[in-house]
């Protein structure tokens, strides 16, 4: 997968063009307070340049799988995780803002690129005391990379616990 392939924003689909056959639920990889992806302070996730999702505010120190599928791309500094479904899905989790400049301290990870995961493994942990401490947001993005390729139906809730469903996709013709 390139999770940045999608550096440039695409024009969102038409909705008329939604296939009823295909529909992918994305479940939340971390629990806490939903957010806006338009509202997060990171400008590149805001503006949606590496994709379109939701940001959930986490409350505790766990990153688990959205989906069945397999890690498609690991950042080495374990901050960030790639997956892609088996729906087809390009799905980035990014934890925090800048929180690379922490070269991997206070992250851990739990899987390696090309390995296959099943929807709640356990994908990476990290320290949110540590890194708050360090003077770094933890919201953490949680977009579709290839969202031109899907309708998005995001969550209405204002929390969520992981497993809980965060997004629905529903691929277009």
């Amino acid at each position: 997968m390139n999770l940045f392939k999608s550096f440039f924003p695409r024009k969102p689909a038409k909705e008329e063009n939604v296939s009823s056959e295909f529909c992918e639920t994305i479940a939340s990889p971390v629990t806490g307070k939903v957010i806006p992806v338009e509202d997060v302070s990171d400008q590149t996730f805001a503006d949606k340049v590496l994709g379109d999702g939701i940001a959930v505010e986490p409350t505790e120190g766990k990153v688990y799988s959205p989906v069945d599928g397999e890690i498609s791309s690991l950042i080495d500094t374990f901050h960030a995780v790639g997956i892609t479904s088996a729906g087809g899905a390009e799905i980035l989790i990014h934890v925090g803002k800048d929180t690379v400049e922490l070269k991997g301290r206070y992250f851990k990870s739990h899987v390696e690129e090309g390995q296959k995961v099943k929807k709640g493994d356990l994908l990476l942990e990290f320290d949110p005391g540590s890194i708050r401490a360090s003077g770094f947001e933890l919201t953490t993005p949680v977009v579709i990379s290839n969202y031109d390729e899907f309708i998005i139906e995001k969550t209405s809730k204002n929390y969520v616990t992981y497993g809980d469903v965060l997004m629905i996709l529903k691929k277009n013709e």
